[in-house]
């Protein structure tokens, strides 16, 4: 074609055509600065229950898979241990004692009522009449400490979720219930039908993913922008083109000293549950004023050199190189921070094949 000064390409119109060459517009809109920080997609810890063995012992049964969801309360396994054994075996102690002294009181009761009568008609000193007086109390106390007891081992029991208050009829009343303490999905299964568990064994991770939590690491120059309420884009790879919206719920008090950055935890709603834990994720903060910025489509940047430029169009058929300074490429459209104006024309289509001409003819031939 038609020789052009350097940085330029001039194009017949021939060529433009069958290069597919677009020009158009750059655009201005106005939007605020936006901080992009990486991040992780991970559990809400608040609504997240790590279920660990309450008791040393074994599991009978369990009654859930990975990936169930599962209601507030529902029994997720069943598992028998001594210490079971020993609170029946306190609470029948109490059960029988609390009979013996109920019928000691009643004895005691008849008795000072009689000693009463009698010390009436004279029939008896006043030392015996005392003397049966304390004899009452006495197995009026012993039965408040008994019925203490039988309430402890009660209790006991009801600790370990047994809660027939009756003698259990054979091994029904031994096992000790795992319950689901949130409504939410089984993460994780640590356990099965006769592993042998001691106190804190971890049995079952349940959360509830209608919220996770996206964690971010923040620069420390960017912490005036960031407090809790403050609302997040989320994005990630899943999803491309997509965002989602949450909002800062905590700004960690320290700085990592090695990275110079500081931890921030966003909520994200996540009712279709689309989202999953350990998603890596790109978090998007609103901070600064709104100022206008050029907008291009992403095709219409190209790297020469390691450095992003566009063409803008310099006359009839020529098409000039510009280097540019651009932002984040935001589903498709980049945002140009300096080097470009709001309507200058630019080639949004076939620049490519502009950047390859302009190669071609800064090579010396041969």
């Amino acid at each position: 074609g038609p020789t052009a000064p350097a940085g330029t390409v001039a194009l017949s119109d021939a060529a433009a055509r069958e290069a597919g060459l677009v020009v158009e517009a750059a655009r201005s809109v106005t939007r605020r600065e936006q901080l992009e920080a990486p991040g992780v997609l991970a559990l809400d810890e608040r609504r997240t229950a790590r279920i660990g063995s309450p008791v040393d012992g074994k599991v009978i049964e369990v009654f859930v898979e990975i990936g169930d969801r599962v209601p507030q309360g529902k029994e997720l396994a069943h598992m028998i241990g001594p210490i079971v054994h020993d609170a029946w075996a306190a609470y029948r102690k109490a059960i029988a004692e609390r009979r013996t002294t109920q019928t000691e009181l009643k004895l005691a009761v008849q008795a000072d009522d009689r000693a009463r009568r009698l010390f009436a008609d004279k029939a008896i000193s006043e030392q015996e009449v005392q003397r049966a007086g304390a004899n009452r109390v006495a197995a009026e106390e012993a039965l408040n400490i008994i019925e203490t007891e039988v309430r402890r081992s009660e209790e006991e029991l009801e600790h370990l979720g047994i809660t027939n208050s009756e003698d259990p009829t054979g091994e029904s009343g031994e096992q000790i219930p795992v319950k689901a303490p949130l409504s939410g999905v089984v993460l994780e299964k640590l356990i099965t039908e006769g592993t042998a568990v001691t106190p804190g064994t971890p049995l079952f991770v349940v959360s509830d993913l209608s919220t996770l939590w996206a964690l971010a690491e923040i620069d420390e120059t960017a912490i005036s922008h960031v407090k809790a309420g403050v609302p997040v884009e989320v994005s990630v790879s899943a999803y491309p083109g997509e965002t989602f919206t949450g909002a800062i719920a905590w700004v960690a008090d320290m700085i990592n000293p090695k990275t110079r950055r500081v931890t921030v935890r966003c909520a994200l709603p996540n009712p279709q549950g689309r989202l999953k834990p350990e998603m890596y994720a790109t978090v998007m903060l609103g901070e600064g004023e709104p100022r206008p910025v050029v907008l291009v489509p992403s095709a219409a940047v190209q790297d020469i050199d390691g450095k992003p430029v566009v063409f803008v169009e310099d006359g009839k058929g020529r098409y000039r190189r510009r280097d540019i300074t651009v932002g984040p490429d935001r589903g498709g459209t980049i945002e140009v921070r300096s080097g470009l104006r709001d309507g200058e024309r630019i080639v949004v289509a076939g620049a490519f094949l502009l950047k390859s001409e302009l190669l071609k003819s800064a090579t010396p031939e041969g």
